[in-house]
């Protein structure tokens, strides 16, 4: 209609130059007079005030017509101060409560106009890398239905946006490790950096605006060779190139499709990564990406003759019933290792025990989170609830304290072995040092109860974790061997040679000074400790170590 305007303007303007009358104009081209004189007139005003191209393309802005909205303009601006995530339904009924009569589709386009005025877009600039040089990972959790919630990761590499897609149901440090150990095989290399977020498991917190990266991460990132690059925070345009692949998944993958079980997403999305995303076209090329990953494979990095080993390690005191429990379940190991501290190196399928000195003592496959399975263990023999007799050796083997007051309390007791096996179980927050002091002072108030070595413990002792015991045994068996290979502290006073050029002294004797600035001895030093007789056996004091230390001031049990 617009060009067929412009015709018409154009005939009766070059009529009228011709001198035909406005009648006869109108006679010709079937219009009404009063048509022509509103062309005259529009004429006239274009070429006094002139007109843009804008609006010689658009036409002339219309006036604004007034809205049933108008008068409640400055109620409306308030309910949306006080309630940011107000929608268009609950403001409708406010508005009518306040007297208005209009319809939902004018609140709802007041609405989202109100809100598109006020929302702050920022322009994101495309970086692009260099080949080999980047790759991007992230989470994004789905709720595939009402009981069925994954999580999804995505890789990308930033050159041939090859991707790489897993699902899992939890977003732990192992998990993660697993993931981009799969990524990278799945690449057929390394890429030099890796950008993500803050998620847990890589960044432990962040200070000064500087992210903390978890020491385990770093220790992945060293042994494949890539540096960590964490985005800024609440910055998801900065990973853009992750989070694009999101997107698609969601309205290619997910939509449309129903899913029972987590095994078949797993499945379903390890075909559709193939066959579908990993053939979609390059955004600057047009080939397809996997020709591009082929491309950039040369220039990654080359992955380790082994794969990092991802397992979590931690530690355990095996039960009276020869049993350690992980993740509600119970896993058998031998009984000669009842109330050992023993390492559990958890993977993905199978779950192996260690003791202290790294030999394996069990290997068992991993059941269910949360499944409560006590696995069973038919070559033992049957036999009662409690061996007393092992249960008395393991609390015998922590000194002669330990063993006076098991005698005493299988004397006293008539069912001795839950208090037994009660003893052995406080290792999981107490070291056995700190239990045999607990025990002394129980001996000299007749106190031989399991309960009552548990109240002095709370008392008087700081509980610690088995790691941190470990730790500490760990310390003092070095002490142990070096005391035939000590160490001699150089002298202080031997540094003034870089300043003054005098030669120092070769011997603390030329120093007194230097000697009392020396702490002396502690007796109570983790190295005085006894140690497993094994030489790495259990935590906690040997059948031959010296007794316990100073005795804590006397407390009621």
């Amino acid at each position: 209609m617009r060009e067929e305007r412009r015709h018409l303007i154009y005939e009766v303007v070059r009529r009228l130059r011709q001198g035909e009358s406005q009648r006869g104009i109108g006679r010709a081209l079937r219009i009404a007079t009063k048509t022509i004189r509103r062309i005259v007139l529009d004429q006239a005003e274009r070429r006094e005030s002139g007109e843009s191209c804008l609006e010689r393309e658009l036409g002339p802005k219309r006036t604004p017509r007034g809205s049933k909205l108008d008068k409640y303009e400055e109620q409306i601006a308030a309910w949306l101060e006080q309630y940011p995530d107000l929608t268009a339904v609950r403001l409708l009924q406010k508005l009518r409560a306040a007297g208005f009569d209009g319809k939902y589709t004018v609140v709802r386009l007041y609405l989202k106009k109100w809100r598109g005025a006020r929302r702050e877009k920022t322009a994101v600039q495309v970086v692009e890398t260099a080949v080999g040089q980047q790759s991007q990972f992230d989470w994004s959790p789905y709720d595939l239905a009402a009981t069925l919630k994954v999580q999804v990761w995505s890789d990308t590499l930033s050159w041939s946006r090859g991707r790489s897609f897993f699902s899992s149901d939890n977003t732990r440090q192992t998990t993660i490790l697993n993931c981009l150990r799969g990524s990278f095989e799945a690449f057929e290399g390394v890429p030099a950096e890796c950008v993500t977020d803050s998620m847990p498991g890589v960044v432990d917190r962040w200070e000064c605006n500087r992210p903390i990266i978890n020491v385990r991460f770093v220790d992945f990132a060293a042994y494949y060779g890539f540096a960590v690059h964490i985005a800024p925070r609440a910055d998801g345009a900065y990973k853009g190139k992750v989070e694009r692949p999101f997107w698609f998944l969601e309205i290619n993958l997910l939509n449309g499709r129903t899913f029972r079980s987590h095994a078949e997403f797993a499945e379903a999305l390890a075909w559709w990564t193939m066959n579908v995303a990993m053939q979609q076209p390059h955004p600057d090329t047009g080939r397809p990406i996997l020709e591009m990953v082929a491309l950039e494979k040369p220039h990654l990095k080359p992955l380790p003759r082994k794969p990092y080993d991802t397992r979590d390690v931690v530690t355990r005191v095996v039960d009276a019933y020869a049993y350690v429990q992980h993740e509600t379940n119970f896993y058998p190991v031998p009984e000669e290792n009842i109330g050992d501290v023993v390492y559990l190196c958890v993977g993905v399928d199978r779950i192996e025990v260690f003791d202290c000195g790294v030999h394996r003592i069990a290997d068992h496959e991993r059941l269910p989170e949360g499944a409560g399975i006590r696995i069973p263990d038919p070559s033992r023999a049957k036999r009662g609830r409690y061996d007393l007799t092992l249960l008395t050796e393991r609390l015998a083997a922590w000194g002669s304290v330990a063993e006076d007051f098991v005698r005493h309390l299988r004397d006293q007791k008539r069912c001795a072995g839950p208090e037994l096996a009660h003893l052995l179980g406080l290792q999981a927050h107490w070291s056995a040092d700190d239990i045999v002091r607990a025990m002394r002072h129980a001996i000299d108030y007749d106190a031989y109860e399991g309960r009552s070595i548990e109240r002095i413990l709370r008392a008087k002792f700081n509980p610690r974790s088995l790691a941190e015991q470990l730790a500490d045994s760990t310390k003092a068996r070095i002490q142990e061997r070096m005391r035939d290979h000590p160490i001699r502290q150089r002298p202080l006073a031997s540094y003034k040679v870089l300043r003054t050029g005098d030669s120092p002294p070769t011997t603390l004797e030329d120093h007194p000074d230097e000697q009392q600035d020396r702490e002396p001895p502690d007796p109570l030093a983790p190295g005085d400790a006894g140690t497993d007789p094994a030489g790495a056996g259990r935590v906690g004091p040997g059948p031959d170590a010296p007794g316990p230390g100073p005795e804590p001031d006397r407390a009621e049990p």
